[in-house]
């Protein structure tokens, strides 16, 4: 009497949960196609609506990929393909050590694909004979000892049985790219001026940015139009710095990025971003005034005050009121605590351009052309990549590749003195093309025994049943 499962191993070697599973990650992946990813609970609102777009930002579904749930759902599909595995491949592996014992023509006949030939030519020529049509026509024969007479047969694609657990293991490497893409990648954007340098990528969720381990630096950037004005192609010329030295240099473009310690940097858009601002802060209680030049996101120190002063963003049009810059501000050592306030620059005198105790004037603005990149990180691209390759090579060789078998028996009736060549065999797939080989095969010996059938059983039926 067989053990019982255990319910958990049980449920784990589910094929239908291997189906649930399979369906839920496809709709999934269906919603984080279809649903914007990256944006924040406000575009959500805005687009979806108060309620849907809370529910969407609740689920994740604006950062489907990354998130907890969806990751789960991965991680439970490799358990179950992993439990199956290793639930049925044992089986597997005893079908294919075990050894080929010797047969007789009774057991042969009971094939649904079978036949015996009797003819009058002694064992001892018969033996060859049938050897080499069965050479000719399938392929060499492997005896087994057997207790009278001769026993033999040919096999080839046995190796095929494996192939569903070499498609498991393909599906587990694909999971463990896409999970180390996830955990252990990022994707972002990098916005920079000719002759400027950073090493801080904005990541697409929006809600922190990630230093990198080097600078990037855009020496210069270039634009062609065609007659039309779209542009033709917009390339920059990067420069890496690692350590104070430059470790690379290369120009990218559209299709063509730069890579480097498995970082990506691609040619995403472009543009024009504000370089720098002259900004005058007076204070109202003494009137006295305070030039400075800010560059653009770089913090400066306002003289006096100790305070920090930033330009986090510019629009050229700010709700209708022209140009405006957006002015962070906060005490120096406390980055997470700063304020903003957007400042008109088009309406010097506008009651609001106020930050902090100061009234802002901005007095010259400094524009750049900038190029935007995007940022990525995946060390598992080259998993998921083999993956493919390999669950491709599977599905194709579990389809078309077939486990064939042929058995052969030779034996001597003394009674009627004839020597009789049983055949029988069997394939797991293209059944047609097999049969077709063996009735060649029969035809053969016929003709060079120089003998009739003396039974024929289930040649034409090819449901494959037997040992």
């Amino acid at each position: 009497m067989s053990k019982e499962k255990n319910p958990v191993l049980r449920l784990l070697t589910s094929v239908k949960l291997t189906l649930v599973l399979f369906l839920l990650l496809a709709a999934a992946s269906v919603l984080g196609t279809l649903l914007p990813q990256g944006a924040d609970i406000a575009e959500l609102k805005a687009r979806f609506g108060p309620a849907l777009g809370s529910l969407l930002d609740l689920l994740r579904l604006n950062d489907l990929f990354h998130c907890t749930w969806f990751s789960c759902l991965l991680l439970l599909l490799c358990a179950n393909l992993v439990a199956c595995t290793l639930d049925r491949l044992p089986k597997t592996l005893r079908l294919l050590n075990k050894p080929q014992t010797a047969f007789d023509s009774q057991k042969l006949l009971k094939f649904a694909l079978s036949g015996a030939i009797a003819t009058a030519l002694p064992f001892e020529q018969t033996l060859p004979a049938v050897e080499k049509a069965v050479g000719e026509t399938f392929g060499p024969l492997s005896p087994l000892q057997a207790e009278s007479g001769y026993c033999g047969f040919h096999e080839t694609g046995r190796w095929s049985r494996l192939m569903v657990h070499v498609a498991h293991l393909s599906v587990l490497v694909i999971l463990a790219g896409a999970l180390a893409g996830s955990f252990l990648g990022f994707k972002g954007n990098m916005n920079l001026g000719e002759g400027d340098a950073s090493d801080t990528v904005m990541l697409s969720s929006g809600e922190s940015a990630l230093k990198l381990p080097f600078s990037v630096r855009c020496n210069k950037f270039t634009v062609s139009f065609y007659n039309t004005g779209a542009p033709r192609e917009f390339k920059s010329d990067l420069e890496l710095i690692e350590g104070g030295k430059k470790v690379r240099s290369q120009s990218i473009l559209v299709n063509h990025p730069l890579s480097y310690q498995g970082i990506t940097f691609y040619q995403a858009n472009y543009g024009t971003i504000l370089k720098q601002a002259s900004i005058e802060l007076t204070a109202p209680s003494s009137d006295k005034k305070i030039d400075l030049v800010l560059p653009f996101q770089k913090p400066v120190t306002i003289p006096g005050a100790g305070n920090l002063l930033f330009i986090a963003d510019y629009q050229d049009n700010f709700m209708g009121f022209g140009r405006a810059i957006e002015l962070g501000y906060g005490k120096l050592g406390q980055q997470k605590d700063f304020s903003a306030r957007w400042i008109l620059v088009d309406r010097p005198d506008f009651h609001g351009n106020v930050v902090d105790h100061y009234k802002v004037r901005v007095s010259k603005t400094e524009k750049t052309n900038y190029t935007g990149m995007e940022v990525k990180k995946d060390p598992g691209v080259w998993l998921v990549w083999f993956g493919f390759i390999l669950l491709t090579l599977a599905i194709g060789l579990t389809f078309y590749a077939s486990h064939k078998k042929l058995w052969v028996c030779i034996e001597i009736n003394e009674k009627k003195k004839k020597t009789i060549v049983t055949l029988a065999g069997r394939a797991s797939r293209n059944p047609q093309f097999f049969e077709e080989k063996f009735q060649e095969l029969r035809t053969m010996l016929e003709l060079r025994l120089k003998d009739q059938p003396l039974q024929e059983k289930g040649v034409a039926n090819t449901k494959n049943k037997g040992l």
